[in-house]
C-alpha cells in the first residue's frame, strides 16, 4: 500500500471519529433545559401587574359604591320633594272631590214654567217685586200672596213659590260649581301624573351611575 493511500484512509477515519463525537455532544446539549436570564424579571412583572389590577378593581369598586351612595341620597331627596308635592295636591284633590259630592246632593227646585229665566234671575225678580209690594200694598184688594209679579202671567208672591225658585237657583249654582270643580279635578290629577312622570324621567334611571 502506498503512503498516499494510507494517509487518505487515516484522514477519513479521523473525520469520522470527530463527526461522531460532535453528534454526541449536540445530543447532550439538547437534553439540558434553556434558562432565560429574563424569566425572573418576567415573573416579577407579571406578579406586579396582577397586584396592580387587583388594586384598580378595588378602587373602581370603591368609586362605584360611593356613586351608589350619592345617587341614593339624590333619589331620597328628590323623592321626598316629589312626595310632599304629590301629597299636597292629593289633599286638595280630595277636598275638591268632597266638594263635588256635596254639590251633587243639592236637589233641583222649579222655575214654575218660566223657563226663559235662570233660577237666580227669577229669584231676583221675585224678591224685588215682594219688597216693592210689601211697602205699597194696603190689603184692600186682598192679601199680598194674591199679587202676581207679572201682569200677564200668574206668579204669586207666596212663600212656597219663593222656596221653589230659591231651590232652583241653588241647584243651578251647584251644577256650575260641579262643572268648575270637575275641571279642577282634571288639572289636579294631571299635575300629580306630571310630577310622577317627571320624577321617573329625571331620576328613575339614576342607579346606572353606580
Amino acid at each position: 500500500m502506498k503512503l498516499n493511500e494510507i494517509l487518505l484512509i487515516g484522514g477519513a477515519l479521523v473525520a469520522a471519529l470527530v463527526l461522531s463525537k460532535g453528534r454526541g455532544l449536540s445530543s447532550t446539549y439538547a437534553s439540558i433545559p434553556y434558562l432565560s436570564p429574563f424569566s425572573n424579571l418576567l415573573d416579577k412583572a407579571q406578579a406586579q401587574a396582577i397586584e396592580k389590577l387587583d388594586t384598580n378593581i378595588g378602587t373602581l369598586e370603591s368609586v362605584r359604591q360611593s356613586n351608589l351612595g350619592i345617587a341614593q341620597n339624590i333619589l331620597n331627596y328628590e323623592r321626598g320633594l316629589k312626595d310632599v308635592a304629590v301629597s299636597n295636591i292629593s289633599n286638595e284633590l280630595d277636598k275638591t272631590q268632597s266638594f263635588i259630592s256635596q254639590q251633587q246632593k243639592v236637589k233641583p227646585g222649579s222655575l214654575l214654567g218660566f223657563g226663559n229665566f235662570t233660577g237666580a234671575g227669577l229669584l231676583s225678580k221675585f224678591n224685588s217685586s215682594f219688597n216693592y209690594y210689601s211697602k205699597v200694598w194696603t190689603g184692600e184688594k186682598g192679601p199680598l200672596s194674591g199679587v202676581s209679579i207679572f201682569p200677564d202671567r200668574n206668579l204669586f208672591l207666596t212663600e212656597s213659590n219663593r222656596a221653589l225658585i230659591q231651590q232652583q237657583a241653588k241647584y243651578e249654582e251647584a251644577q256650575q260649581n260641579i262643572k268648575t270643580a270637575s275641571a279642577l279635578v282634571v288639572r289636579q290629577s294631571g299635575e300629580i301624573d306630571r310630577l310622577q312622570e317627571e320624577y321617573q324621567t329625571r331620576y328613575g334611571n339614576l342607579s346606572r351611575y353606580g
